[in-house]
């Protein structure tokens, strides 16, 4: 008789091992991201950039917020490696390295300002089951923040390389905008861009 049924595999201990060891890097790396995205808002990583090794106190006064939540939120960070303390001195620290790319004025982009898509995602969970279940859509509006974060985001990745780099792309689109032509930006959010070309080019006529 022909055997059907389906066949035994072998279980490998090492792989699941190093799949276990991936995914808690994955979970420990979602939850920093959320915490990434905390210290933007609250204007934590601005406070330290630049600060010398300083209590969590200096920096909850610096920030003007809550010393004990501030200590936790370092600590966090410190698990994470994004900041340095000295159990000597009881004091945390931003290198200038990471500062690069999680400050509002980082030369190098503002990294914290994707990493509220993860915190967003999270709050969204309920929202993602339920469309599962029933196969219906979503609206902007169910999404936390939404709008607020793209602005943030499109202001350091587009409207930051639009004059120089993003318009010049379309071979005499940028004569034209200065002889005055009408511009439609279907999607626009929070307008940004439109607000940007409108003060670059007045004789054109932009509408969002």
């Amino acid at each position: 008789m022909t055997d059907l049924s389906p066949p035994v595999l072998a279980f490998d201990p090492a792989a699941a091992d190093r799949f276990t060891e991936r995914f808690v890097d994955m979970l420990n790396g979602g939850a920093v991201a959320v915490m990434c995205a905390i210290g933007h808002r609250t204007r934590l990583f601005d406070a330290m950039a630049g600060l010398p090794p300083s209590t969590s106190a200096a920096i909850a006064e610096r920030a003007r917020l809550a010393e004990r939540y501030v200590r936790e939120w370092l600590a966090c960070m410190v698990t994470g490696r994004i900041v340095t303390y000295d159990p000597a001195t009881t004091t945390y620290h931003l290198p200038p390295e990471h500062a690069a790319i999680l400050t509002r004025n980082a030369p190098l982009g503002n990294f914290a300002v994707p990493a509220r898509f993860v915190a967003m995602m999270g709050a969204t969970e309920n929202l993602v089951v339920e469309c599962l279940k029933t196969g219906q859509g979503s609206r902007y509006e169910q999404y936390p923040c939404f709008h607020e974060v793209m602005a943030e985001d499109s202001g350091q990745t587009v409207v930051a390389q639009l004059f120089d780099t993003l318009l010049p792309l379309a071979p005499g689109l940028i004569d034209a905008l200065e002889r005055g032509i009408d511009v439609l930006d279907a999607g626009c959010g929070r307008g940004q861009a439109l607000l940007a070309m409108a003060e670059r080019f007045p004789s054109s006529r932009f509408s969002g």
